[in-house]
């Protein structure tokens, strides 16, 4: 025993935990069980919290309205009484200062709240989210729409949550909740749950897909990734993703393959049926310049304004966003894992299609917002919490 151990051991709180009386009781609380137990009552616990924070507060954020006017659309094709509509469905629920954010915050809220033309043009952006929109036409009638779209995050916020909790319960890693958890929350969590956008329930989607393939369980798991493409069709990205992982890991490619072209095909057709305004005038918006209208807005390509946009995305993405770097933790957590002997062939062709879906997702579309990558660093999250099955308890190893 060295001088350092022996001075531990001479301390108070050293020679208590040497006593038959503690240590009895270490023996009796420091068990797998109990540690297992805490660690999914503390997810548990914070999935509820967020969910009821979320009730309580919701974020009536821009996209709101938008998705809310969308569902709207099927009834009223007139501008004017679909942007007075849309704010009569808003307006209710809104606090007077989220109120004054979605109409004078910034010069273009203002000119969408002064012109329903101009409020009605954007939409071609949002309704192509055809699944999401339909479920919101669903719940109106037992909900409202601002009820709605407010539980149609919560829910999913639920589900992801569970989902998460049951595959470490599954892989007897309940203990990593405890690193997953943290995790999840600087992934946006928190935020993808307050705010009402279809992030949520995509990421409820494609984290049950990712999970069917890691159990082997194929078939479901193709059926949910075409789902995912009707909630956001930019999830096409994933299904890519998995595609090319597919192939160089020698698995499956051919059905994986015609999931890709199925959903490809559907992608296509909802944009074009959808009016939407295509690839690089939504670039354009959304990564050079916004514009107060989107009627008949069609910019000739600039190599310029490309790369502007790219730069745009990198800079906001490395200063105020958190997926650049979890994402680089969660490789080199895999890295670790695996030359540890941890990673299953099965699991480690999924990682590799998350992590190169990250990348792939912003190259295909330099959006810096988390909420965008929380489908790919989620899935790796718990992937890798239930390879690594940490332990915290003081049982012998079985």
């Amino acid at each position: 025993m060295n001088t350092a151990q022996r001075a531990e051991r001479n301390s108070p709180i050293g020679w208590a935990l040497t006593t038959p009386v503690v240590g009895a009781l270490l023996g009796r609380i420091a068990t797998k069980t109990v540690f297992d137990r805490l660690a999914a009552v503390f997810m548990v616990v914070v999935i509820l919290g967020t969910a009821l924070y979320a009730w309580v507060r919701p974020d009536y954020n821009w996209d709101m309205v938008a998705y809310v006017a969308s569902a709207l659309e099927n009834r009223h094709t007139e501008a004017a009484d679909l942007h007075r509509e849309t704010w009569a469905v808003i307006e209710p629920g809104a606090r007077e200062s989220q109120l004054y954010h979605l109409k004078f915050s910034n010069p273009y809220n203002l000119n969408q709240w002064e012109n329903p033309e101009d409020f009605q043009s954007q939409l071609s952006m949002y309704r192509v989210k055809i699944a999401y929109i339909a479920l919101l036409r669903w719940l109106e009638p037992l909900t409202g729409l601002a009820t709605g779209s407010i539980l149609l995050s919560i829910l999913p916020s639920i589900g992801v949550g569970l989902l998460c909790l049951w595959w470490l319960g599954r892989n007897d890693a309940w203990q990593a909740a405890l690193f997953a958890m943290p995790f999840l929350l600087v992934a946006d969590y928190t935020h993808m749950t307050t705010a009402v956008t279809p992030d949520m329930l995509l990421a409820l989607v494609s984290l049950a897909a990712i999970l069917l393939l890691a159990s082997g369980r194929d078939l479901p798991a193709y059926g949910l990734l075409f789902a995912s493409v009707l909630i956001r069709p930019d999830n096409i990205v994933l299904v890519f993703a998995l595609l090319i992982a597919a192939v160089l890991f020698r698995w499956r490619a051919l059905p994986m393959l015609a999931t890709f072209a199925v959903s490809l095909l559907t992608v296509i057709l909802i944009q074009k049926q959808g009016g939407h305004p295509g690839w690089w005038a939504h670039f354009y918006f959304s990564c050079v310049q916004i514009q107060n209208s989107m009627a008949g807005f069609a910019p000739d390509f600039s190599m310029i304004d490309f790369v502007r946009g790219y730069v745009r995305g990198v800079l906001v993405a490395l200063m105020h966003n958190d997926w650049p770097g979890l994402l680089l933790v969660l490789v080199a957590a895999w890295a670790l894992l695996a030359r540890a002997g941890r990673m299953t062939p099965r699991t480690n062709m999924l990682v590799f299609a998350l992590a190169i879906g990250t990348l792939g997702k912003f190259a295909s579309f330099p959006l810096p917002d988390d909420r965008f990558y929380f489908v790919f660093t989620g899935g790796m999250v718990v992937l890798l919490a239930a390879r690594w099955r940490p332990r915290f308890d003081l049982s012998p190893d079985r």
